[in-house]
């Protein structure tokens, strides 16, 4: 059984490909497992005034639940992959054939220490990271960038949008009170925050703030409180289930469209990334794993124009453990093609700890790579496409 997305490129392309594709190296970009908010209290008391749930982990950390899930995945992964013929089934996969990169925190390190040990169980695989507090690969936008503008970049932020920043709830007013009276039943003031996008620090992003940014804040923290498997009590205090939860998340993603995904913000802040996943397909291990955040994984979406909707997840939305996997086909020529899909367990697979294996899969998504020109197959452009547009964006 092949992986779906391989099986996907397959079926859209010409007979005279259809037997001879295969897969030659992954390169898995991922976000982070399960977390409990990075701060307490989580919001502030005045828009969101109950105590919020304890969890057993310092704020930000990975929790054992959400390591378990990454672990769960990385199985899957595994197996998928020796079916493709890219790694044995089992045993310790030879040197340098793996890979696990991850980003300084130490919930990105202990996601990736957790995907090693459910991808190569006993093995211990050294999960690589940088020194310091800052990792440019991960955060390129951390420290001022000479080539950054702020007033460019909150102008592009604003034709982002779509809507007006200073009332986003004048176009999304249901969203938006399903907020307050999930924060704050007969309350007001989340609805009440008045809403601004800060240029003021050259070389850095404008800052959002007011209700899209705090409701995106607070629709990560449901999710969570739901993915760590806690009493529906403590979710949302209680006053949302499974659906409002998903619903409730737009927030996040329609956060990002502003934040991180307008080109001239995602091609400064993913290019590192995007130079290093060119790199993992052309040379090095047959798996890469970057263990990064969901900024990343928004960055690189909107720097590549890569969208995605799958798992019962809002559009565009980047959950925990979920990823973008570019993928190097070859075909018996030797040209060389890119496949990218998205791959995320769903929110009940998150929360039960559901077994994965080839008949019970996470849901995965084959995703068009735009500027690709004449691919062999509609999900898939040839190496030298791929190239040109990871070179163009980096150059930015």
């Amino acid at each position: 059984m092949k992986r779906l997305l391989l099986a996907a490129c397959i079926a859209f392309a010409p007979a005279a490909h259809a037997a001879t594709l295969h897969t030659v190296r992954v390169v898995l970009l991922m976000r982070h497992g399960v977390r409990p908010p990075t701060h307490e209290p989580a919001l502030d008391p005045a828009i969101a005034p109950n105590a919020w749930p304890k969890w057993d982990v310092p704020d930000g950390y990975l929790t054992p639940h959400g390591a378990a899930a990454i672990s769960l995945l990385a199985g899957y992964d595994r197996a998928m992959w020796a079916s493709e013929g890219l790694l044995p089934a089992a045993g310790c996969p030879v040197a340098g054939t793996m890979s696990i990169y991850a980003d300084v925190d130490e919930r990105t390190v202990k996601t990736g220490e957790a995907y090693e040990a459910g991808f190569a169980p006993g093995c211990a695989l050294p999960v690589r990271h940088a020194g310091g507090m800052k990792d440019p690969l991960f955060s390129a936008l951390d420290s001022a960038n000479q080539d950054f503008d702020a007033k460019a970049a909150k102008q592009a932020m604003e034709e982002a949008a779509g809507f007006d920043i200073k009332n986003p709830a004048g176009a999304y007013p249901a969203l938006f009170q399903a907020m307050q009276a999930a924060l704050d039943p007969g309350g007001h003031g989340f609805l009440d925050l008045p809403s601004k996008l800060s240029a003021k620090s050259p070389g850095q992003p404008p800052k959002l703030s007011g209700p899209l940014a705090e409701g995106s804040s607070a629709s990560e923290d449901f999710l969570l409180e739901y993915l760590e498997g806690k009493p529906m009590a403590q979710v949302g205090w209680g006053r949302v289930d499974a659906e409002e939860v998903a619903t409730l998340l737009a927030f996040h993603p329609l956060a990002y469209t502003v934040t991180a995904r307008p080109p001239y913000i995602a091609d400064r802040a993913a290019g590192p990334l995007g130079a290093r996943i060119l790199a993992g397909l052309t040379s090095g291990p047959t798996v890469t794993a970057l263990v990064g955040h969901d900024t990343n994984l928004a960055e690189l979406g909107g720097m590549l124009d890569l969208h995605w909707s799958l798992g019962g997840y809002p559009a565009d939305d980047p959950p925990p453990g979920g990823g973008i996997i570019f993928s190097l086909l070859r075909d018996s020529s030797g040209a060389s093609y890119v496949t990218a899909a998205y791959q995320v367990q769903t929110m009940g697979q998150i929360r039960n700890l559901s077994p994965l294996n080839l008949a019970h899969p996470p849901a995965i998504q084959p995703l068009a790579i735009p500027g690709c020109g004449d691919s062999v197959a509609q999900t898939a452009c040839k190496l030298a496409d791929f190239t040109s547009l990871i070179h163009k964006t980096a150059a930015q």
